[in-house]
């Protein structure tokens, strides 16, 4: 799916020409990342879907694995690690979110306690009946929204195949990136956005799902909030309005989700001494953290 005026969509043509059961060029407006997942779920006819963004790449051995398990399980999800690739000093490094001794299959709301952080649009492939049954939408023309991705759907599916073989590479250290120090500062209000939307997904689904799930919902809510602040909203440069803005989404935050509010300062430290210090601490906290993502 090619919204660009480069040479990709006449590349794509080529292997849609070669391949046509398997390649498909659509050629659309670009509406940002939410957009292709939302155009991509539409039109997917597989039995599995699985996103993978324009600058990352496959792993081509272990996708050959995952497309054999893909041929062979039924399950509503199979996850696979994925490795963040730096391109600043070559360092590659495995993300695996379970122990070597969990493998197979299970029941997704009995194992995601064991999992060691919350599952993220790397390691995800969903059943499309899942995404397509359940209207999954994220946000168009907007950042971060692989969090509903990963997200949304999870709470509709009964049980998930794990393995270790890493297929995704997520490729990192680069200045243009969404993750990076001014990217961050330049579309805090996309991420603040995001999480508020979060929230109200948490506020709707949390009395219907079991504990474990709600559990998981509201622990990945609150990370994501926890992050609005301690990684976003503190690294603007440090005013008395940006302070207001850190106040302004606690205050959200606290009137919409209380027991997101106080799970919060639980997750993050930088949040916990901005409370404790009645934001006396904002100054240093904001010097501490810009410094470190320079």
């Amino acid at each position: 799916m090619t919204g660009g005026t480069d040479r990709t969509a006449e590349i794509v043509k080529k292997y849609e020409e070669k391949y046509p059961d398997i390649i498909k060029l659509v050629h659309k407006e670009n509406g940002g990342y939410g957009s292709t997942i939302n155009s991509s779920i539409n039109l997917a006819r597989g039995k599995y879907f699985k996103q993978l963004d324009g600058d990352d790449w496959f792993n081509k051995s272990n996708f050959k694995k995952l497309l054999e398990i893909l041929r062979t399980t039924n399950t509503d999800i199979v996850y696979t690690p994925y490795v963040i690739n730096n391109e600043k000093n070559g360092e590659r490094k495995l993300i695996d979110f379970f122990s070597n001794d969990i493998h197979g299959e299970y029941q997704t709301e009995e194992i995601l306690v064991k999992a060691i952080r919350y599952l993220s649009m790397y390691t995800l492939t969903y059943k499309t009946k899942i995404l397509k049954e359940n209207d999954i939408r994220v946000l168009e023309k907007c950042l971060y929204t692989d969090t509903e991705y990963a997200l949304y759907p999870i709470i509709h599916c009964n049980d998930i195949y794990i393995t270790h073989d890493p297929v995704y590479v997520y490729r990192i250290g680069r200045d243009e990136q969404s993750v990076s120090l001014n990217s961050r500062i330049k579309h805090y209000e996309e991420h603040i956005k995001v999480t508020k939307r979060l929230i109200e997904f948490l506020e709707k689904t949390q009395k219907e799902k079991s504990q474990n799930m709600a559990e998981y919902v509201k622990g990945y809510v609150s990370h994501m909030a926890a992050c609005s602040i301690g990684d976003f909203l503190i690294l603007l440069p440090q005013s008395k309005e940006n302070l207001n803005k850190i106040k302004e989404f606690e205050k959200y935050v606290y009137d919409n989700k209380k027991d997101v509010y106080f799970e919060i300062e639980k997750i993050s430290r930088l949040v916990k001494l901005l409370r404790k210090s009645k934001y006396t601490l904002y100054p240093l906290l904001s010097y501490y953290k810009r410094r470190k993502y320079r």
